[in-house]
């Protein structure tokens, strides 16, 4: 990646540019992400965009530098520079907040071409326009190591964002400082083009593809690869993405850890080509691919020792080597096909629009084809079928055949081979679900299983279910027993030896209860609803309204003899909205259940959201906050935030009880009066004991206030992930 030393600054340009590009990328995401319930949708989209938006500005470069003689060029690239200045800062403000019913992709996109895409273009179009620019002050040297530099900042950006700039700066601090690195940058990117006017230094000889001939008509198989290749790692980046967004959190931590190694493929490939090997990276990505499928076989749990690797950190470590791998050998094939320098920005221009194609196809067609998240395995099906094209046509390779039918032959088979993937496991998906959704939120599927089972799998016809639940993601949201007086008791994480049941207990009789709950799922706790109650849940799928409601697959809402009200939309929106429009408390207890799988909406656990929570509880009231989780330690948290209002705090947690009494759950309970949650503490046991659910299963701990005082505390323009992973694997 070695540079000449009069190209300092092109290097320092095209470095700011892209490390300002992949952290505005991160800041736009989180700032938006609170206003369309924190879901991993919101993460799909911004990529989306973003793909979209990196082919415009090479097209813009590729214009500029194909129609514009040289002279003119920085002088109307300052133009864009100034005017993208002018459109400063890119967080969109709170006026952008969106419309509750409105379609979230629809708000996320227009609010990005509003205030993103002009900086983003400008920012864009630096690293072929300098690498065009470079080429033409030092012709005898080859630009595509600027390339690499330009992916390195990127990289960079991805890692400093979560670990140097989230933990210490404000999101509108971090806004501000990027405003001021974007001036510098342009001034840096001008200063290019004036040197670009120089008489350049004498051509020396070129090596590699890089010496073909200027003129040479590139064919259409090379065209086609340069539109493939890059689409395939696009795809493969967005759906891996998608998985661990899905099965942890949707926060800028999980992020780049994806977006890093798509990066870092780039880097090597672009970068000294002896760290491309076909062999090597062929190898990795069969073994975790092999790893993955075996750690979901049923047959893995009865191998002592091997059952971790079902488990979702093992799944997602072979979900990201299975990405760098696959990247590696595709970008890898891609710089193979790069061509002479006079025809870079038209390559970098292809590379962008397979890139968008790859984005649009994740991000507006899956949705509407695809059941579930099937884009993973069309990101390897064409990987598959493109790499067997590409070693099959190369006289190197040990698959190469002689002739094009046989190379169009392999690529046919291995197309072929995707598509019926795909089809057999829509297929199996559909076979044991009674309903499967995929919702801008995820894909949500109601199944019948014998009791205790908590996952979907095929039953023979004589098996009589005994339980309907409700699956989002990987994780069960809500069960209800199928027949006997049961059908009306909540079960799972709502039971009766649960923290939330033990609340529910907890009540003057005769006295009418107002219950605010964020978070839908099967509508289990309208089970605790008597007459003369008010239960009002706030949801942001419709599918899960659909599902609870006029589908009719669960029957707690419409059993329950309380007043049922849903309100669509993201909770704390729409919450916002009826505390300035009331002003008045309106809740005994709101219960906050608001998980999308396993992942955690950030915005629902800061400072800003517990304050919000207070003004619409009564004197008196309980915020209940369901806070199991298998990886991260959100107690902590809550907790610190707590502590911080002055609040009192209980935290219930039940191990192993009888299903009907309870799945292992964690509760937190937050008031502003000692008395209540001092009367949960004492009450309590005696209920357990009353339920004859032993009393060491259930475990009521009040938090030691000096050891959370120093802990990191939460708003809307702080929170990290990365103090809040456990240590340890097991259940929140």
């Amino acid at each position: 990646m070695r540079l000449h030393r009069g190209s300092t600054l092109f290097a320092a340009s095209i470095f700011l540019g892209a490390f300002l590009i992949f952290l505005v990328q991160p800041m736009v995401g989180k700032r938006i992400l609170p206003w369309f319930g924190g879901g991993p949708g919101v993460w799909t989209v911004c990529l989306m965009f973003y793909q979209c938006t990196l082919f415009l500005g090479y097209a813009y470069a590729h214009g500029l530098v194909s129609w514009i003689r040289p002279a003119y060029q920085w002088r109307i690239h300052g133009l864009v520079l100034v005017g993208a200045l002018l459109l400063l800062p890119v967080l969109p403000g709170e006026a952008w907040k969106p419309d509750p019913q409105a379609d979230p992709s629809q708000s996320i996109l227009w609010m990005l071409v509003f205030n993103v895409a002009l900086p983003f273009i400008a920012l864009a179009a630096t690293g072929p326009l300098l690498q065009a620019w470079f080429s033409r002050a030092y012709p005898g040297r080859s630009p595509y190591p600027l390339y690499a530099v330009s992916n390195v900042g990127s990289l960079a950006a991805l890692l400093a964002f979560p670990t140097l700039i989230e933990p210490v700066w404000s999101l509108e601090t971090t806004g501000e400082i990027w405003a001021w690195v974007f001036a510098v940058t342009a001034v840096a990117i001008l200063g290019c083009g004036l040197v670009s006017l120089r008489p350049g230094e004498p051509a020396g000889a070129e090596t590699g593809s890089e010496a073909s001939d200027p003129g040479a008509r590139i064919g259409a198989r090379v065209v086609s690869l340069w539109l493939l290749l890059p689409a395939c790692g696009v795809i493969l980046l967005m759906a891996v993405t998608n998985k661990l967004c899905l099965d942890v959190a949707s926060v800028p931590f999980l992020w780049v850890l994806p977006l890093g190694l798509y990066l870092v493929s780039f880097i090597l490939t672009f970068g000294p080509q002896r760290l491309y090997r076909r062999s090597v990276y062929l190898s990795m990505g069969v073994v975790a691919l092999v790893l993955q499928f075996a750690g979901k076989s049923p047959l893995i749990a009865l191998l002592p020792g091997l059952d971790v690797l079902g488990g979702v950190p093992a799944q997602a470590t072979f979900y990201l080597v299975l990405l760098f791998a696959t990247c590696m050998l595709v970008h890898g094939e891609l710089y193979a096909l790069r061509p002479s320098p006079r025809q870079l920005t038209a390559f970098y221009l292809a590379i962008s629009l397979g890139g968008a194609l790859g984005g649009l196809l994740v991000g507006l067609v899956a949705p509407v084809v695809f059941d579930d998240y099937h884009e993973l395995l069309v990101g390897l099906g064409l990987a598959f079928a493109l790499l067997l094209w590409i070693f099959g046509s190369d006289p190197k390779s040990w698959l190469y055949f002689r002739g094009p039918r046989w190379h169009l032959a392999l690529a046919s088979g291995g197309v072929v081979i995707l598509l019926t993937s795909v089809t057999f496991l829509g297929s199996i998906e559909n076979s044991t679900a009674l309903y499967s959704e995929r919702t801008f939120f995820g894909v949500i599927r109601v199944l019948d299983v014998g009791l205790g089972s908590a996952q979907p799998r095929t039953q023979p016809k004589e098996f009589e279910p005994e339980l309907r639940i409700l699956v989002h993601g990987t994780t069960l949201h809500g069960a209800q027993l199928l027949h006997g007086p049961g059908r009306k008791r909540p079960v799972s994480y709502y039971g009766l030896a649960t923290g939330i049941g033990l609340i529910m207990a907890q009540r003057t009789p005769g006295v009418a209860l107002d219950v605010g709950v964020i978070g839908l799922g099967a509508g289990a706790l309208a089970a605790y609803g008597r007459d003369g109650d008010r239960f009002r849940f706030y949801e942001i799928d419709p599918g899960v309204v659909r599902i609870a409601g006029e589908e009719g697959y669960f029957s707690f809402l419409s059993d329950s003899p309380a007043e049922i009200e849903v309100v669509l939309g993201d909770a704390r929106l729409s919450l916002q909205g009826e505390t300035e429009a009331n002003g008045e408390p309106q809740f005994d207890i709101l219960v906050v259940d608001a998980f999308s799988s396993d992942s955690v909406p950030v915005h629902l656990l800061t400072r800003e959201a517990l304050e919000l929570y207070l003004r619409n509880v009564k004197v008196g009231g309980l915020i209940a906050f369901h806070a199991s989780n298998r990886f991260l330690d959100l107690s902590s948290i809550l907790y610190r935030i707590g502590l911080d209002l002055n609040l009192h705090m209980l935290s219930i947690e039940n191990g192993l009880v009888p299903f009907k009494m309870g799945q292992p759950a964690r509760w937190i309970f937050l008031s502003r009066d000692q008395g209540r949650i001092e009367a949960l503490g004492r009450i309590g046991p005696a209920r357990v004991q009353s339920l004859g659910v032993q009393r060491r299963s259930v475990r009521f701990l009040t938090p030691d206030r000096a050891r959370f005082a120093d802990a990191a505390l939460w708003t809307d323009s702080y929170s990290s992930l990365l103090a809040l992973i456990r240590k340890e694997r097991g259940g929140g």
